[in-house]
């Protein structure tokens, strides 16, 4: 029996083809880069996009999807990151080619930020006090755009040069607040949700851009008070506005408080901490969810702080940790780099031979897998280690002889 095919978009794609192909399906990718890993986990591949401006190109995007849809066999198509600059294309209509995702007007509910933090206050979920004007005074405040990802879209407010974009209704300001960057992932079926697990994300400067979304690491331990409390935020933003499938809550965590940031109604880039946790492949689940199928619970308890094994819960979770490895030079890649990097097993995403990589772009990423109860910190320092790792293989000379340490 022939196989159905699912096609997967976004800014890299890689994640979300090696879980369709987990799941068993055939699958078309399309993104900016192509890496290696990705051409690997796919029948075929198109680019959408130019990987130095780190945007999808709607018409390419557009006539891709269109493409796809006139091939047989093929069930849907699922969205990931680039489409908040873009949101156009979540409307476009191809009968042969559903999209498997939130539809625009629940897409729209919790990108457009007057109706969003609209929401949040008149269901009194905590956050950061948001305007949607330039306040008169921009010490410690940040300038936000919901039509950025991947934190590229924060800037410190006041930032000269921004002032003639912040007229536009995607852009507000918010004050900066204290705590630890987090997420939580989550499968909604468009009137409840289940939280699959918490994250701790990493986050750092990178040039004009004071917080960078580097990567996360998870499933991680909270309080059951708090995660009790972060769990009715979703299911109330999820009876709001209609979410469905993979998405993800961002929050800022500050003792005994939270603060709700933004939700990314999309499969975001945490899933591949949660393989191999579930019953199903994350992007199996989530198509389950978009065609109404019942939600599976999580194989454990992500909400409880050291919590020991019972007859209705699982070991506790493998600790996980992605890291994106950004050049610090311009590189134009080696077939000595890629051989390294595959050999390597903890690096993904790796650029195919030739590709020219700009300094302050994506190289790469790296994974590290922990024992349950590895701290944090642990996990933070061997990602660092990897990631130093790799850019000293960039600096190798192309003639040397390639071998694994």
């Amino acid at each position: 029996m022939n196989q159905p095919t699912l096609v997967v978009a976004g800014l890299s794609a890689r994640m979300l083809a090696e879980s369709a192909r987990r799941a068993g399906w055939r699958v078309i990718a399309l993104d900016l880069f192509g890496d290696v890993d990705t051409r690997a986990a796919v029948d075929e591949w198109h680019q959408i996009g130019d990987p130095a401006t780190l945007q999808l190109d709607p018409a390419r995007t557009y006539a891709a999807l269109e493409r796809a849809a006139s091939l047989p066999g093929v069930m849907g198509w699922v969205a990931g990151s680039g489409f908040e600059s873009c949101p156009q294309l979540l409307q476009a209509r191809f009968p042969a080619l559903p999209l498997l995702g939130n539809p625009s007007q629940a897409y729209e509910a919790v990108r457009t930020p007057a109706r969003f933090f609209g929401l949040l206050a008149a269901q009194g979920i905590p956050f950061p006090e948001t305007l949607a004007r330039r306040p008169p005074e921009t010490t410690g405040w940040l300038r936000k755009d919901a039509r950025g990802t991947g934190g590229w879209h924060i800037r410190r407010a006041g930032f000269r040069g921004d002032v003639v974009h912040e007229a536009h209704p995607d852009v507000y300001f918010q004050r900066t607040c204290a705590g630890r960057s987090m997420s939580a992932m989550f499968i909604a079926n468009g009137s409840s949700a289940t939280v699959l697990g918490f994250n701790e994300q990493i986050i750092v400067p990178q040039h004009r851009h004071p917080f960078t979304w580097r990567g996360a690491i998870g499933p991680v331990q909270m309080p059951a008070d708090l995660a009790a409390q972060v769990h009715h935020a979703v299911q109330t933003i999820v009876a709001s506005t209609r979410l469905v499938g993979l998405n993800s809550l961002d929050f800022l965590l500050d003792g005994e408080r939270f603060f709700v940031l933004e939700v990314n109604p999309r499969p975001s880039a945490t899933m591949a901490l949660y393989d191999g946790h579930l019953p199903l492949s994350p992007l199996a689940l989530h198509v389950r969810a978009c065609k109404g199928e019942a939600l599976d619970p999580p194989q454990h308890t992500p909400h409880t702080p050291h919590a020991v094994p019972t007859p209705h819960t699982s070991p506790a979770p493998l600790i996980r940790g992605e890291q994106i490895v950004f050049a610090r030079t311009g590189h134009t890649v080696s077939a000595a780099f890629v051989a390294r990097a595959q050999q390597r097993g903890w690096c993904h995403d790796i650029p195919a031979p030739g590709s020219t990589i700009a300094a302050g772009t994506p190289l790469c990423s790296v994974s590290v897998t922990c024992a349950p109860g590895t701290s944090t910190d642990a996990v933070r320092a061997e990602l660092a280690a990897r990631a130093s790792t790799i850019e000293s293989m960039m600096k190798v000379s192309h003639d040397d002889p390639i071998t694994v340490r």
